[in-house]
């Protein structure tokens, strides 16, 4: 029931935007004529006004098995290290840009 009401409730503050016609007189695309055009009011979109998800049992799902499977072991370790790695980057490109900063300001005190 939740689902239901739910969905409803979005559809319902959905109808109450509405977004302001923009136009962008200066730019150009090259190559935009080529394009096909398209007839956007006549693309449908469908509505999914119920989704029932009290007749869902995940009781049967062992999580536990799921972890155990050495895929999964794999594929976690694999976006641990990524993230580590993301993480580190970032941090090294914040020291870069303090040291940049500060080269920037030694050059223009050297220059008064």
């Amino acid at each position: 029931m939740l689902a239901k009401v739910s969905t409803s409730g979005y559809s319902w503050t959905m109808t109450k935007f509405s977004f302001p016609h923009i136009t962008l007189p200066h730019i150009t695309i090259p190559g935009a004529d080529r394009l096909p055009k398209i007839d956007v009011s006549k693309i449908s979109i469908p509505s999914v006004h119920s989704i029932d998800l009290t007749s869902l049992d995940l009781s049967r799902i062992n999580p536990s098995a799921l972890l155990d499977n050495p895929v999964v072991k794999q594929a976690t370790e694999l976006g641990y290290t990524a993230v580590g790695f993301a993480v580190l980057g970032f941090q090294k490109l914040q020291v870069r840009r303090v040291e940049f900063f500060d080269a920037m300001k030694a050059r223009n005190n050297t220059a008064q």
